[in-house]
């Protein structure tokens, strides 16, 4: 996910209180790239589970939590806390389990309870993998992911998805980073362990209509992480909107500001 993602006046908000420190995930945005723009390897092991060619997979979300902490010492961050949405949300559980004397507080969105098998439904994945394949031209990628914002968001308010699909592409979406992030996100294997290891206040937040990752997987990770708190918003789909960063702002001030 991109720093640009992430909505501007939400994160203004939160930086009126925190200091705020957003990083663009390996292969997208200002983040540098592992592969190919057009990543045939790695779509060919997404469709049937072939290995990458004759080299190791390229990342795995344990390097992408790793990429986290690399910029918190690089930064000189002793305590922090952490947050992420969908694949963020995994990789900020990792971020919580490897750095427990660190972390103050740990938040996942429309995340997963890292089970082995990524809890995508079917469809969805189909059209994952084909954010993953190449495209025509750049109008046919801008077309396609103005689509698929709309339906992943669903019923969650998309204000203009073409424009969203443009800054998109602008900032450096490739199908080839995706393809590498689905494969992190699908074949880094059972994580669920490690979400018994959190032992920094914790707060998982659900969508009721999530296309994307299925909502029972938020109900499983909150058994999981000791104490931790849940919230299944209500029609609401795959999105940061308004009610979530709500949640998430509120949560974060009480937890870190209302205690101390």
């Amino acid at each position: 996910m991109r720093i640009e993602e992430w909505p501007q006046e939400a994160v203004a908000d939160l930086a009126r209180d925190f200091r705020v420190i957003c990083i663009d995930n390996r292969d997208s945005g200002r983040s540098g790239r592992c592969g190919p723009n057009v990543d045939s390897a790695a779509v060919r092991t997404l469709e049937s589970g072939a290995p990458y060619g004759e080299e190791p997979l390229p990342y795995t979300l344990f390097d992408m939590r790793d990429d986290v902490l690399r910029v918190l010492n690089e930064l000189q961050i002793g305590r922090f806390a952490v947050a992420g949405f969908s694949m963020g949300g995994m990789i900020a559980q990792l971020v919580a389990a490897q750095a427990s004397s660190r972390v103050t507080g740990m938040v996942q969105i429309c995340s997963s309870a890292g089970e082995v098998a990524a809890p995508v439904p079917e469809v969805t994945w189909q059209r994952f993998l084909k954010n993953a394949r190449p495209f025509e031209s750049r109008d046919a990628l801008i077309r396609w992911l103005a689509e698929d914002l709309t339906w992943c968001s669903a019923p969650s308010p998309l204000a203009d998805a073409v424009d969203a699909a443009e800054a998109m592409v602008d900032g450096g979406y490739t199908p080839g980073g995706y393809a590498r992030q689905l494969l992190a996100l699908s074949q880094s294997g059972d994580r669920s362990a490690y979400l018994t290891q959190i032992t920094c206040p914790a707060l998982v937040i659900g969508a009721a209509q999530d296309r994307c990752i299925e909502p029972d997987s938020s109900r499983l990770a909150q058994r999981l992480i000791p104490d931790a708190e849940l919230v299944i918003c209500g029609n609401t789909g795959h999105a940061l909107e308004p009610q979530v960063m709500a949640h998430l702002s509120s949560w974060l001030r009480k937890t870190l500001i209302q205690r101390h």
